[in-house]
């Protein structure tokens, strides 16, 4: 995943929704940083790259095993950004549930 650079820039913690959609279809994802990795920081299944040297890295981490990171990718999308635990949470912020 390539960001826009007003998210890189801006440090957001942007993250696309159709790399969610990778996770959650087991597909391992290295997407740039913007200010996430902060926030989460995987060794398998999620990577992150901030110049083109570490994005070549990740490629070749994820071919190395694809299989843990496509497993990996799975747990993520479960765990991180799965809509009840996403929703419920929402919910509790906003004081509606």
């Amino acid at each position: 995943m390539v960001a826009k650079n007003m998210y890189v820039k801006g440090r957001s913690g942007w993250f696309s929704d159709r790399s969610i959609c990778y996770l959650a279809s087991g597909k391992p994802v290295l997407a740039q940083d913007t200010g996430w990795r902060s926030i989460h920081s995987y060794t398998d299944g999620l990577l992150w790259f901030s110049c083109l040297e570490e994005a070549v890295e990740g490629v070749a981490h994820i071919n190395a095993d694809y299989e843990r990171h496509a497993t990996a990718a799975r747990e993520i999308a479960e765990t991180c950004f799965e809509s009840d635990k996403v929703l419920t949470r929402l919910l509790h912020r906003l004081g509606l549930a």
